[in-house]
């Protein structure tokens, strides 16, 4: 009775399993620099921090109310020109 054939993987896989190990250790470290870590982490911890992050959350949601005021004003002329071209 013979012995089943042991796999041998191909060069190529055994490669491409070598790339996707070195990637896997270094997926989280290659998002941010030491400097850019430790700015961040600084941020964080700053006494401002929130504070400086409540300012951008409002300025951002001031902008996106004047956006929608004016798309609905848009939007209420839009459909008297319709009426106005449905009644005529």
């Amino acid at each position: 009775m013979s012995e089943p054939k042991k796999y041998q993987p191909t060069p190529e896989q055994i490669a491409k399993w070598k790339r996707i190990e070195e990637l896997d250790r270094t997926a989280f470290a290659g998002l941010f620099s030491e400097e850019e870590h430790r700015e961040k982490v600084k941020e964080f911890l700053a006494r401002d921090y929130v504070k400086d992050q409540l300012e951008k959350v409002r300025a951002h949601k001031k902008k996106l109310l004047e956006k929608l005021a004016w798309d609905e004003d848009y939007e209420q002329m839009l459909l008297e020109e319709l009426e106005r071209r449905n009644g005529s």
